[in-house]
């Protein structure tokens, strides 16, 4: 004997879970990659980190660039840099960069760079965002 639901009621659920995914992803919802990815190497390396967080009345992507490991010593350096449109919004040596929003309009990146004497040894980038 199973239970059966009317088509009022079906349709009463459908236009409540449909709302609810509305509200959960606002009007402009973000459609990308969230997670942690690894940058750098050896003395400099970082965690691009990708969340979900409600900005501007939506859910939109946000990103920082934290660094893990920045011991480089004289002659070597680190350099950690957050990019938006191809254009270079935050650079450190070993600050984390906090959250900057990665929603309509922006295309995120976090990198790592390696130094030594003004060479730069290593270039590693996260995915754009």
């Amino acid at each position: 004997m199973g239970m059966r639901i009317g088509k009022k009621t079906r349709f009463g659920l459908a236009a409540t879970f449909g709302t609810a995914a509305l509200i959960a992803l606002g009007a402009n919802p973000a459609f990308a990659q969230e997670g942690n990815f690894t940058i750098g190497s050896g003395s400099c390396v970082a965690i691009e980190e990708i969340q979900l967080q409600w900005v501007d009345g939506g859910w939109h992507d946000a990103m920082e660039n934290n660094p893990i490991q920045a011991s480089a010593t004289d002659p070597y350096w680190c350099l950690f840099t957050l990019t938006d449109n191809g254009t270079e919004v935050w650079r450190s040596s070993g600050a984390g960069s906090n959250w900057w929003p990665d929603g309509p309009g922006h295309s995120m990146q976090a990198c790592a760079d390696r130094w030594y004497n003004g060479t730069r040894l290593s270039h590693s980038c996260g995915p754009v965002n």
